[in-house]
């Protein structure tokens, strides 16, 4: 009949047994406390029966036998209602005495899953809660609201002692000693009186025993009386033969539930603590006990309630069952519905039918006949509910749950009216709360037996809500251990229930269960990232072992929660405090700990050190390393061999290579980065480095090895609560270093980089172990760094490599060595471009040895230069000027292929060298060639006059950044000059880009002793006025129109200029000597005293030679690309002005044009030559290799008189002999043909406006378009779209006016051949070609119809492109791409589009240039009409 759960089967069994009340008198209780025992504590242990066998028949005809019978005994005064407070005390005493010895349970390991599985589910049957509950439950007995707890039967016992026992029997049952529920009428009195007469065998014999128990066998009856004799040994013979008694009435003691009288029970105590429970019985006695239980229960009790449960459903059955009796109560209890809803609802006593239909299913129930039982539960729920009587309908609906889990049906609905039977429970109010605990400690149990461990922990965990804290505790640990039980165990359910608990018991005082809880919690949840239960399950371990005055490991659980980042300001503030007040109130204030405030980058640390490489700032030490590569190459000899472990002769060559090198007596810096996790300021004071540092000399004596892993590495271990006063792991060495200290206060949320500095004093090995501190001036703590090298791919076991040098924390320390200290003075952070500046670098030695070999070389060689120690003798700008002494002038090519070989490394002089304590002031130029933002990376070499082991040179970086705005930009155009071949056009184009600054251009130079510059003259206009011509016009001869001249130097931001010169070669034919010209020309007028920029020797021509070099030196040699800025990029990419020197052209040598300029704020050009030169900037932008050459190969020029005169009336035509000089300026022979034309080719023609195609003659119309001195070149004429004859002069924009003041004249003829051939020029060749052309008419010519067409005799040239010219324009003027020529202003040259190489592309891919068409250059020829 019960059902799977055998455990707590058991349980209901045991705990709704029938109950007996026991009516003593005090004599036998005297008797029974010899023994130290009450009369129901004697009878306990032999209540639960076993084996009875004894036979049962309830309401059925069916008997049922049972094997196991329980008898529940009670004084009758226990038979009430236990108070709350008292029950409350009762329950904490066995919380108490039950617990203590699991205080000293150490946490499990949350790994270990099966152990702490293992150690939960005896946890959860331990006595200690199985006893709480037995405990609790009991003090729920004797409700109104149920029948399972009322006496079944009384026994009345009467010492044999005792006067007048009869009527002793009679006085016991006495309305004044039965229970209160007796007398109110909830309980029947009437119940089955077992008179029993108690013999002390210790005060005589049996005899008068018998006596009285026949004369109360005549009174109240044979069967119901009974004898029982105790006590028939003695204390000595039971402690010679000890028994099992004491463990008996041990196991089976209740403690009491009503109040006892304070003098009685301490005199019971003294007494008990004499003497062992059960001293005088003997085991006759116990067979005697046992008899006399078993003799009650099948003779008297189960037949008794075997008649009740008859009658009552006799009774059941005539008033309840049948329609007849069901229509009735329904009838009767029809109005009830409207009765107000009350907790108990009305009060029912014994004789009510509710109470009867109570009483036969609670009988039932007690004898295991669980369906009667059942069918009357169901039957008296429905009046219950009727009535709202919510606690008697709550205590129906669980005892129906009972019967339904004992019959092992319908487990579903078992469980719900267990869950209504809670409903209700707490529905009734808060007095009937501890029943709905019951009821859910019944559900929970119930689950269990199912195996439905997470349901039994959801019915407990909800139970707890309802609860006071130290029931919540057990109910919420159950709850835990009930999901550490389920499959598979649910560990983090486990531990939050855990914690909660812990809280609770915190929080009902419980100090020691609540440790064992968190601390079993603390083994789940560590390292999960459940920050908020971590942090909540250390701080209250933390302040559970301070109230325990355990302050050693309090410390522990509070340092792991001083680091909380997460909580509140308040909390962190609170965690901090605790955690600072343990440390200063015990011993562990000197201790070192390894703390995680504030928090430490242990595994990223910088370290500053300086072997050969030293810096100037800390600037240049956080410049990449490989930019430094870079640099030093060519520079820094190659690194040295590793040693060879068979040459090692000292202790010291044998040391890894995965040291640093360091020199004594100089600082190492370690960054550490300190965080403040918290939202509270914290103070740090006493900051240092833990290094362990060896001797040179104590290494070569002990001949000890440092590789990795040897002896003498210290670990990095550190106890947190090992670590005492002092640095662990030091010598007496350690004294010697020489530590920098820090102090400093991190606000909330902080990150602050500290450089902690340590300074070896001699040389050995040197380790930097860690950093240690003191927070708050109380608590000391140190972490040990754990830098970690980056993962070897190759390695199969993940091994890491070494750190990298700059993380690396340890040192060979070098004996002292010298010391360079770097300074550049004048340095600006901005400059404009082209600007010059003078430097003054300055060397210190401030060691006592000395140094020489001093080097010096930067990444942008176009930038800076070192100077002449002379350079500093004459204030800037004057030692930039012209000097008269030129004899130290250095040759051009011996600077070229000095710079070329080293790599623009400059060494200084042999004899400089650096004493200690001395120092040296040398120049250095700047030039600030590009824009963009430059980063001036420069090292200086230098070697000790003494040589080191291990350390042969050091070198010192230093690292500038310097912005460069644009200032000038400069182009250049060169042409060749129409009328002579070793003559050219020099166009300079310059355009002010500065947004605010105005320059002042001074002068324009030309480098070298191979081109000369001139300035071309003013405008010369001859006007003659003689006798009048053929129409008596003004003669006019017109020269080239120049604009060389600068009325004004200052061009204001964002202006242009345009200056035109004349570019001669020196040498040629036109210019025998160059004897006579000068390369510089000052601008501006010609009552400037300016002195002349010095372009020969000195800074600026080492600089335009680096220049030069820079455009066709070796990529090794260039300066990188990833060097130079965006803005310097972009200025190479728009800067035109650079020529080509053209691949396929013979003698196509570059011109080097440099233009200098000066920036001097708020002065007029009157105030600038007398005011001083403090504020004076010199710009001076260099244009190099600029090409004289266009892109075709071949150059000519028509050559003949300027003008002729002639008389026209006397010979009606004029013939005049010209000469045309061809030159092949390509690297190949060329066949040429001369065609000559005396109509235009109609491709020329048609481009002419308004001019029709034909031929004869015609008058010429004048160009509409302005002249040059009007504002517009005549390349910008001939490219604008404006297309002009090429006979065409600028005149007004009359059309009727004649030319010149002539009428329109004819066309000329060619007198010579129509073609001429020459069959072969060679390469750099010039050759004449004599032409005649006859003129039949005065007037002004354009002698430009003939044509050149030639071929290249090399195929190689096929797919070879010519490189074209590049030129700087401003504004909408745009110069004609296949032309070269920069005409005289007042001609506008033709637009041809068959001009340049035929066949090339535009786009100047692979296209032929072997052959080419090209047409005449224009020729002006005057002629003039002479009447003799």
């Amino acid at each position: 009949m019960e059902g799977a759960g055998f455990a707590l089967a058991q349980s209901l069994r045991q705990q709704m047994a029938p109950v007996v009340m026991v009516l003593p008198t005090p004599k036998v209780e005297a008797s029974c406390q010899r023994n130290s025992l009450s009369f129901v504590d004697l009878l306990t242990p032999f209540c639960s029966l076993a084996n009875v066998n004894v036979p049962v028949r309830t309401a059925s005809e069916q008997p049922y036998r049972l094997q196991e019978f329980y008898v529940r005994m009670f004084y009758a005064s226990e038979i009430c209602q236990t108070q709350t407070e008292t029950a409350e005390l009762c329950l904490l005493e066995v919380v108490n005495d039950t617990n203590d010895h699991l205080a000293g349970e150490q946490e499990g390991d949350a790994q270990k899953s099966d152990f702490m599985k293992m150690r939960a589910m005896a946890d959860a049957r331990t006595p200690s809660f199985q006893k709480y509950s037995k405990e609790f439950m009991r003090t729920l007995a004797f409700s109104e609201h149920e029948a399972v707890d009322h006496p079944v039967a009384c026994i009345q016992a009467v010492s044999s002692s005792d006067e007048h026992p009869i009527s002793k029997f009679v006085e016991l049952y006495n309305t004044e000693h039965l229970p209160a529920l007796i007398n109110e009428g909830v309980m029947d009195p009437k119940l089955l009186k077992l008179y029993v007469l108690v013999h002390d065998l210790q005060e005589g014999s049996v005899d008068r025993a018998n006596e009285i128990l026949l004369e109360m066998r005549s009174t109240f009856g044979v069967n119901n009386c009974r004898i029982l004799c105790i006590n028939s040994g003695s204390p000595e013979s039971n402690e010679e033969s000890p028994n099992s008694s004491e463990d008996m009435w041990s196991s089976h003691s209740l403690r009491p539930m009503t109040p006892i009288n304070t003098q009685e029970t301490d005199k019971l105590d003294r007494d008990q603590s004499r003497r062992r429970r059960g001293c005088y019985i003997t085991k006759a006695d116990m067979e005697e006990l046992t008899d006399f239980v078993l003799d009650i229960s099948v003779k008297h009790i189960i037949p008794t309630m075997e008649l009740k449960i008859r009658t009552l459903y006799q009774q059941v059955a005539a008033t309840r069952k049948g329609l007849k009796n069901q229509i009735k109560n329904l009838w009767w209890r029809k109005g009830k519905d409207e009765i107000p809803d009350v907790s108990n609802g009305p009060l029912y006593t014994y004789s009510s039918m509710e109470s009867q239909i109570r009483v036969l299913a609670d009988y039932a129930f007690v004898l295991r006949d669980y369906e009667l039982a059942l069918s009357n539960y169901r039957l008296l729920s429905s009046d219950y509910k009727i009535d709202k009587a919510w606690k008697r309908y709550a205590g129906v609906q669980e005892m129906i749950g009972l019967s339904l889990f004992m019959l092992d049906q319908s487990r579903r609905e078992s469980e719900l009216c267990m869950e209504t039977a809670i409903n209700y429970y707490q529905k009734s109010g808060t007095s009937s709360a501890k029943y709905a605990t019951r009821s859910a400690l019944w559900l929970a149990e119930m689950h269990k037996a199912k195996g439905q461990y997470r349901e039994a922990a959801i019915v407990l965990f909800r139970s707890s809500t309802e609860e006071e804290s130290l029931r919540a505790a057990l109910l919420l640990e159950q709850a835990a251990y009930c999901y550490l039980r389920t499959a598979p165990p649910m560990l983090r359910k486990y531990g939050f229930h855990l914690v909660l608990a812990g809280n609770q018991y915190t929080n009902c005082g419980q100090r020691k269960l609540a440790m064992l809880v968190y601390r079993t919690a603390l083994s789940i949840f560590r390292d999960q990232g459940w920050n908020y239960i971590s942090d909540h399950v250390h701080f209250h371990l933390g302040r559970l072992c301070t109230l325990l005055e355990n302050n050693a490991i309090a410390a522990q659980f509070f340092k792991k929660v001083i680091a909380c980042s997460h909580q509140s300001p308040t909390n962190q503030a609170k965690y901090l405090a605790e955690f600072l007040t343990v440390i200063e109130k015990s011993h562990l204030k000197g201790a070192v700990l390894e703390l995680d405030l504030p928090s430490v980058d242990l595994e990223h640390v910088h370290v500053h050190f300086e072997d050969q490489r030293t810096y100037a700032s800390s600037a240049a030490a956080s410049v990449p390393e490989e930019v430094w590569s870079s640099v030093e190459e060519g520079l820094v000899p190659a690194a040295d061999k590793a040693v060879n472990w068979l040459d090692a002769k000292t202790a010291i060559a044998k040391i890894a290579k995965d040291y640093n090198i360091c020199v004594a007596g100089e600082e190492i810096g370690v960054d550490v980065e300190f965080r403040n996790p918290l939202q509270v300021t914290l103070d740090i004071s006493g900051v240092s480095l833990v290094c362990n540092f060896t001797a040179e000399s104590t290494i070569e004596e002990s001949g000890l090895e440092y590789a990795e892993g040897s002896k003498l590495d210290l670990s990095s271990s550190v106890d947190h609560l090992s670590l005492q006063d002092g640095q662990p792991g030091t010598n007496s060495e350690q004294h010697d270093l020489a530590l920098s200290e820090e102090a400093f206060t991190l606000k909330a949320g902080e990150k602050l980089v500290v450089r902690l500095k340590v300074k070896p004093p001699r040389a050995g090995i040197l380790k930097v172990m860690g950093v240690n501190w003191i927070l708050s001036k109380i608590a000391h703590g140190r972490r040990d760094f754990a830098v970690l090298g980056r993962k070897n791919k190759m390695s199969r076991n993940n091994k890491r490599d070494e750190p990298l040098p700059h993380q690396r924390l340890k040192f060979r320390v070098l004996g002292h060595m010298p010391r360079l200290e770097v300074s550049l003075h004048e340095m600006p952070g901005r400059v404009n471009t082209g600007e010059v500046r003078r430097l003054v670098l300055e060397l210190s030695n401030p060691s006592t040895a000395t140094l020489k070999t001093i080097k010096f070389k930067t990444n942008h060689p176009l930038f800076l230069l070192v100077g002449d120690s002379g350079d500093l003798d004459q204030e800037f700008p004057g030692c930039l000027e012209v000097r008269r002494d030129t004899s130290g002038i250095e040759d051009a090519a011996s600077i070229e292929e000095e710079c070329s070989t080293s790599g623009f490394i400059y060494s200084f002089p042999e004899e400089t060298v650096l004493e200690g304590g001395s120092t040296l002031l040398w120049p250095l130029w700047l030039h600030a060639s590009q824009a963009g933002t430059i980063i001036l990376n420069t090292v200086i070499y230098y070697e000790p006059d003494k040589s080191i082991t291990g350390l042969r040179f050091r070198t010192v970086r230093i690292t500038h950044s310097l912005q460069v705005l644009p200032s000038l930009r400069v182009g250049v155009q060169i042409s060749p000059s129409p009328l002579h071949l070793e003559q050219f056009l020099l166009r300079l184009d310059i355009e002010n880009e500065h947004s605010a600054e105005s320059f002042w251009l001074r002068q324009v130079s030309c480098a070298g002793n191979q081109w000369s510059l001139e300035s071309l003259p003013p405008p010369i206009v001859e006007t003659s006025e003689e006798s009048e011509g053929a129409d008596g016009a003004d003669s006019v001869r017109a020269a080239y129109l120049s604009a060389s001249v600068c009325p004004s130097q200052l061009l204001p931001a964002g202006q242009n200029l345009s200056l035109f010169f004349k570019l001669l070669k020196v040498g040629s034919r036109k210019v025998p000597t160059a004897e006579g010209l000068t390369s510089n020309i000052k601008l501006g007028p010609p009552s400037s005293t300016e002195p002349l920029i010095d372009i020969a020797s000195g800074p600026l021509r080492n600089f335009l030679l680096r220049e030069k070099m820079h455009f066709r030196k070796p990529a090794h040699l260039s300066v990188p690309q990833q060097q130079i800025g965006s803005a310097a990029k972009a200025e190479r990419k728009n800067m035109t002005a650079y020529g080509s020197s053209g691949e396929s052209l013979h003698d196509g040598g570059g011109v080097d044009v440099m233009l200098i300029s000066e920036q001097q704020d708020g002065m007029s050009i009157e105030k600038r030559d007398s005011t001083g030169n403090d504020s004076l900037k010199v710009l001076v932008h260099d244009i190099c290799q600029n090409s004289v050459q266009g892109s075709a190969p071949l150059v000519w020029v028509l050559e003949g008189p300027q003008y002729v005169e002639h008389n026209f009336e006397k010979d009606p035509f004029c013939e005049v002999s010209l000469t045309l000089t061809i030159s092949n300026r390509s690297s190949f022979d060329a066949s040429i043909k001369v065609e000559t034309f005396d109509v235009k080719p109609m491709p020329l023609a048609s481009s002419v406006p308004n001019m029709e195609k034909r031929v004869g003659w015609f008058p010429l119309v004048p160009s509409a378009s302005p002249a040059v001195g009007e504002g517009t070149t005549a390349t910008a004429a001939s490219e604008s779209g404006t297309n002009t004859t090429p006979a065409t002069i600028a005149t007004t924009n009359s059309d009727k006016e004649n030319v010149c003041g002539m009428s329109p004249c004819g066309p000329y003829m060619w007198c010579n051949l129509r073609s001429t051939k020459i069959s072969l020029l060679t390469a750099g060749a010039s050759a004449q070609v004599p032409l005649c052309v006859a003129f039949f008419a005065p007037g002004i010519y354009d002698i430009s119809r003939y044509q050149i067409s030639w071929s290249l005799l090399d195929k190689s040239l096929e797919t070879r492109t010519l490189p074209k010219s590049k030129s700087l324009v401003f504004g909408p003027q745009k110069l004609s791409k296949n032309t070269e020529i920069t005409y005289a202003s007042g001609f506008t040259p033709p637009s041809d589009k068959q001009g340049g190489v035929s066949g090339s592309s535009s786009s100047g891919s692979k296209s032929s240039t072997s052959f080419g068409v090209g047409p005449g250059h224009p020729l002006l020829l005057s002629v003039l009409q002479v009447d003799l």
